[in-house]
């Protein structure tokens, strides 16, 4: 920031001493009208009109951005929250296929545990 700062300085002076070697009359033409102006106030001008343009484009990239960031943000949230969820139902799945698997064994042992008892035919 502070290196940006220093070079506005050092652009500030350059144009203004640009602006001020160029003092000399002139005439400008904008649309229908006509203006005897100085050079150096064309100069200033002209680097002002810039400026303006670079911070209106610069601010509406920046809401831009924060519009991005918000929205982002906003999918993140609802991201975590559908994670969440479908997390605890994989628990609950995983414990209902636990107590399933016991279930099965106990029901396999008491098979096992009866004696089978064969049909003969007479």
């Amino acid at each position: 920031m502070q290196k940006q700062f220093i070079f506005l300085i050092l652009v500030s002076i350059i144009v203004a001493i640009f602006a001020l070697t160029n003092a000399e009359v002139m005439t400008v033409r904008l649309f229908f009208w006509t203006y005897q102006l100085s050079g150096s106030l064309v100069i200033l001008i002209s680097v002002a009109l810039g400026a303006l343009l670079v911070l209106v484009f610069g601010l509406y990239k920046s809401v831009k951005t924060q519009f991005t960031l918000r929205n982002l943000n906003n999918e993140v949230v609802s991201v975590k929250a559908s994670n969440e969820s479908l997390n605890s139902r994989n628990k609950t799945l995983e414990q209902e296929i636990e107590r399933l698997k016991a279930e099965v064994n106990t029901l396999q042992n008491t098979v096992v545990q009866k004696p089978v008892v064969e049909k003969t035919e007479n």
